[in-house]
């Protein structure tokens, strides 16, 4: 984000990315709470001080986080769909889904679930990624309507990919091998109609 005022951004706007991406490769590195604005700083090449002021304290730095990566999870819900074709929906959805790289960043799946495990004890945190989670399926029924025409099918279907699809992201710091994503990949694509399904 850009200040709106004349002259230069400010030097926050310019080093926002760089470090809620370090705090984001922290939480993916030592979760939630080994996380200090120390570790941030070293891995975002700055310092401890500066880190503090763009982050603040410990229930500040929570919260950017929070901001940041469900700010971004929405982001990819919609690049997801808005890159499917208006053919074949369903198997180019999994086949995005499922692709050996991945359709989301391994580090910032890994802060996800750290927000996840905090937010049992954070009810409005709770509430948001709920509401993430519950948006990509959602996403995913909409999508798979025009294969699905019969509404409770499309959601079925689509919570079998999701939670499929959060099974394989859930162990991406475990390196799976290839075959666990592929096998996933293979389930999903068994649950949309048989016309629709490319393996």
């Amino acid at each position: 984000m850009r200040s709106s005022g004349v002259g230069r951004p400010s030097n926050k706007d310019e080093r926002y990315d760089q470090v809620m991406l370090a705090l984001v490769r922290c939480v993916a590195r030592f979760g939630l709470e080994g996380t200090t604005l120390t570790k941030v700083a070293e891995e975002a090449g700055l310092t401890r001080p500066l880190i503090r002021h763009h982050l603040g304290n410990r229930a500040d730095v929570i919260s950017a986080l929070q901001d940041f990566v469900l700010a971004r999870f929405d982001t990819d819900i919609d690049a997801l769909i808005e890159a499917l074709p208006d053919q074949n929906t369903g198997a180019s959805l999994n086949d995005l889904l499922f692709s050996d790289r991945g359709a989301s960043d391994p580090a910032m799946t890994m802060a996800f679930a750290a927000l996840t495990a905090h937010a049992r004890s954070d009810k409005s945190l709770r509430k948001r990624c709920r509401a993430c989670i519950l948006r990509l399926e959602t996403e995913v029924a909409r999508v798979l309507a025009a294969e699905i025409p019969d509404e409770s099918a499309a959601r079925t279907t689509a919570h079998g990919i999701v939670a499929l699809y959060f099974n394989v992201t859930a162990f991406e710091a475990l390196d799976m091998p290839r075959v666990w994503r592929k096998r996933a990949r293979t389930v999903a694509h068994s649950l949309l109609p048989h016309d629709g399904a490319s393996q």
